[in-house]
């Protein structure tokens, strides 16, 4: 239940998720009426890991939820109340996830009468205090209380927490690159390739937003991506592509018989893959296929977002798409109509989106378009909603 995005979330997902044992903790707390002081819960989630509040949900003495549910009374402004509490009684203000899900006490009824209010919060990027700014919490594994204040020192984390996780994103961003470029050279000595041939090729990567805890073990990685892998409209033809393997604190994909496709998976959450362009081997060398990087990027995105779910990871990521080897290369688009004039003045050039996990594949969809939109505007083209739509297709 804890992958379902909220609007798909109904009362029978609730009851199988209470009956199959889940228990309140760090990441899920349940109440059975509206608290008086949600903006603790809320904080505190924001501040750890983030989590999921069930209000309408009675627990029982072992930390569980009572089925079946008796919910709240329905009635108007039940979310709005939540954001006003998000707002007015956290500091920054925080705005969480809210969905009311109604549904009938009793079969026989014309309407629902019932609603259970789940509150999806994700872990932030700072600090967030209550009590007129004076108090910080952050979620605990205990019993009898699932909150405690925040110490100096975490408090004092909090103020670089944003620096700090864009410090470890670069770090192993870094060094994911180095391992694709090792391939890269490994792949060209074997098939006696130039390393002075002009290169083009993509790299797509989704990462945290703020990255500080692995989301899934190696080994989990390892057993879990193959059955995610996505088939593709168009060369490689899978995302990822080729075969798996083991790497320092993840796993990657490549093949050494093929041309240049390397993906590498690490525990923090990076999903990094690089493409050589392979239509350069072709007459329209010096063109750039914009139907080829929508395709792709649309499976990298999907891809990652199924990973997440898998692995539990709740929260915003960015999506990067890099193209490089470009400079002087004409769009080619989903129509068959080359722009001579479209063609992109840099080498490299650089698109980003920011997605939030859940979300759906609607979302994402829309995410995708936007950065294609992006690259055609970078070879000096204004693309219209059609043209976007082709390349996807």
């Amino acid at each position: 239940m804890l992958n379902i995005p909220l609007e798909k979330l109904t009362i029978q997902n609730i009851e199988d998720f209470l009956k199959s044992g889940a228990r309140e903790g760090t990441l899920l707390e349940f109440k059975e009426q509206f608290p008086n002081k949600l903006e603790k819960t809320i904080s505190s989630m924001a501040n750890t890991f983030g989590g999921m509040i069930l209000i309408g949900v009675e627990e029982t003495t072992t930390g569980g939820g009572v089925v079946p549910i008796k919910g709240l009374s329905l009635g108007p402004g039940v979310r709005e109340r939540v954001i006003q509490i998000g707002i007015n009684s956290i500091y920054p203000p925080l705005i969480p996830e809210v969905s009311v899900i109604e549904f009938k006490s009793d079969p026989t009824l014309a309407a629902a009468d019932r609603a259970v209010v789940a509150i999806r919060v994700h872990e932030s990027e700072q600090g967030h205090a209550v009590d007129d700014r004076s108090t910080v919490y952050i979620r605990a594994n205990n019993v009898s209380d699932r909150m405690r204040k925040a110490t100096i020192e975490e408090v004092e984390w909090f103020s670089q927490k944003k620096q700090k996780s864009i410090a470890l994103k670069n770090q192993v961003l870094e060094r994911t690159q180095k391992h694709a470029q090792q391939f890269l050279a490994k792949l060209r000595h074997r098939h006696q390739r130039s390393t002075a041939e002009p290169f083009g090729r993509f790299a797509i990567w989704t990462v945290p937003s703020f990255p500080r805890l692995p989301i899934a073990t190696p080994k989990q990685l390892y057993e879990v991506t193959p059955e995610l892998v996505r088939q593709v409209a168009i060369a490689p033809g899978r995302f990822p592509h080729g075969f798996q393997r083991p790497v320092r604190d993840g796993v990657s994909w490549a093949d050494e018989e093929s041309r240049y496709y390397y993906t590498e998976i690490h525990e923090l959450g990076l999903i990094y893959s690089e493409f050589e362009f392979w239509w350069d081997q072709d007459p329209i060398r010096k063109s750039f296929l914009s139907p080829a990087a929508a395709k792709l990027l649309h499976a990298a995105a999907q891809f990652s977002r199924e990973l997440y779910l898998r692995c539990g990871f709740f929260g915003s990521f960015e999506l990067v798409m890099r193209i490089a080897g470009v400079m002087d290369r004409a769009l080619l688009s989903a129509n068959a109509v080359i722009a001579n004039a479209a063609r992109v003045m840099d080498d490299v050039t650089e698109v980003a989106y920011r997605v939030s996990t859940p979300g759906t594949e609607e979302d994402m969809l829309v995410g995708c378009k936007d950065m294609m939109r992006n690259i055609y505007w970078a070879f000096g083209r204004d693309a219209e909603a059609k043209t976007i739509d082709a390349d996807f297709k």
